[in-house]
């Protein structure tokens, strides 16, 4: 079995070739049963169903260089300054 993407998976089961969504939800299926305890399974399916209800947030780049510089802005310290 394999992922492909957003809904999308390729999977070999019992001599069975299935892909798109089927092969995508067995995916799934088989990992969450790997998960150790009902507790997590719990965490793991809820963040798969919001992740489905909600897009995906979008990260600048830009903020990689300087990680810190969002925290500093808003304790009230300044930007540093973009090197070329």
């Amino acid at each position: 079995m394999a992922s492909l993407g957003l809904h999308k998976g390729v999977a070999h089961v019992y001599g069975r070739k299935l892909k798109g969504y089927c092969a995508w939800f067995m995916h799934r299926v088989y990992h969450l049963s790997r998960v150790p305890t009902v507790n997590r399974k719990s965490r793991v399916l809820a963040e798969w169903t919001l992740s489905g209800l909600f897009k995906r947030e979008i990260v600048s780049l830009g903020s990689l260089e300087h990680p810190r510089a969002e925290f500093e802005l808003a304790a009230g310290g300044e930007r540093p300054k973009e090197s070329s």
